[in-house]
């Protein structure tokens, strides 16, 4: 099987050869192991998507997920990198040491108005919240396939693709539509959290715009033949949300991504990414339509054989290795804790091996080489 019929069989809840491996990296880590500088993935849309595609290549494994950054010109002072305009006025400094977002000095450079900036909205936090009330959650610009067009994106994902060829299978990012989509418009948890009591009617609008952005990247993504989707609600968990608070404010908005993404191409796969304790709403989680449930984070208390439990064979799982193990642990460890994945979720199909959730930056190199491995002698 190549790595990308591997992936789309495991997350369909088929056998497979054997277990695809995809651990979740993202730009830092890839940089990392690639020695390229942060400067220069922040900069360079392509270099944010071909670092990833080519540490990928270089571990052998799977798929990786593919992040679409925006072009932001910087300059560095004071140890303190800021994305500046075209005109070289600074806009804010940028999150080195974490997200690689920008902390906007003035919220005038956030227009929640502006699809381009909708596409995008995540690498941008303006000082005061996006959304203030219902009128402004209407005005939420949703970009479509001309927009994603004009910023280039189809023609960037192409050069990695050739580039991969069969060797590596690539996962599209629809972002956030849920929970997480809520709190980078409202600017902070504690303020989206009390919405759902104080502001309900604003929590639905606002997650209604962030379905929408996200059904419009999965059709735009399904019709360039990227059949494998990532949906993220990292904060949607039960250390966040109590579960009827989920079933009431994220369930409805994330079946309604998977009910439209399906319909639109019935070989759409999507799998959430949700970190955290999710175990009582995997019944929930399931009936939402999604394919793959991941990241079965152990640091949130997640154990595999409880979900499986759980969901039995109605939807496939992807994860379960802890992130601290990558910089913690020996490769004979991190090796050992694979196959008990693999035996816990892997018996008859439906199962894609990876981390707890993003893998940090300081991760070792070899202990990322030996969760591969794993899964190789498994098969053997």
């Amino acid at each position: 099987m190549t790595p990308n019929e591997r992936l789309l069989a495991a997350v369909s809840g088929q056998e497979t050869d054997r277990i695809p491996v995809v651990p979740k990296i993202w730009v830092d880590l890839a940089a990392q192991l690639a020695s390229t500088g942060l400067k220069q993935v922040i900069e360079e849309p392509i270099t944010a998507l071909s670092v990833i595609a080519d540490v990928g290549l270089d571990l052998d494994v799977d798929a990786v997920r593919q992040f679409h950054f925006p072009s932001r010109a910087t300059v560095e002072e004071g140890g303190i990198v800021y994305e500046v305009n075209q005109r070289g006025r600074k806009l804010g400094p940028i999150d080195i040491a974490g997200g690689l977002s920008t902390k906007l000095f003035d919220g005038a450079d956030f227009d929640s108005y502006d699809p381009k900036v909708m596409a995008y909205h995540n690498h941008w936090h303006p000082p005061e919240p996006a959304v203030k009330n219902l009128a402004d959650a209407a005005q939420i610009a949703v970009p479509d396939s001309s927009i994603f067009d004009e910023l280039g994106w189809a023609d960037r994902q192409a050069v990695v693709a050739r580039r991969v060829g069969e060797k590596l299978a690539l996962i599209a990012d629809l972002g956030s539509a849920t929970m997480a989509f809520h709190v980078s418009m409202r600017g902070d948890m504690q303020t989206a959290l009390l919405d759902i009591i104080d502001q309900p009617e604003m929590v639905h609008a606002v997650m209604e715009k962030g379905v929408a952005i996200a059904i419009a990247k999965g059709r735009y993504w399904l019709d360039h033949g990227m059949k494998t989707l990532r949906l993220n609600d990292s904060v949607g968990n039960m250390s966040v949300l109590s579960p009827e608070h989920w079933k009431r404010f994220v369930y409805p908005h994330m079946k309604t991504v998977c009910d439209q993404l399906h319909s639109y191409d019935s070989d759409a796969k999507i799998y959430c990414h949700i970190c955290g304790n999710i175990l009582p709403i995997l019944g929930l989680l399931v009936d939402t339509g999604v394919d793959c449930i991941g990241p079965l984070d152990p640091l949130g208390g997640m154990k595999i054989t409880d979900v499986r439990d759980a969901v039995g064979c109605d939807v496939a799982l992807m994860g379960g290795v802890d992130t601290q193990s990558f910089v913690n642990s020996t490769a004979a460890e991190i090796a050992a804790e694979a196959r008990r994945c693999i035996r816990d979720a892997g018996v008859g199909g439906g199962f894609v091996l990876g981390s707890g959730c993003v893998i940090p930056r300081i991760a070792r190199r070899e202990n990322l080489a030996a969760l591969v491995e794993a899964a190789h002698q498994e098969a053997a």
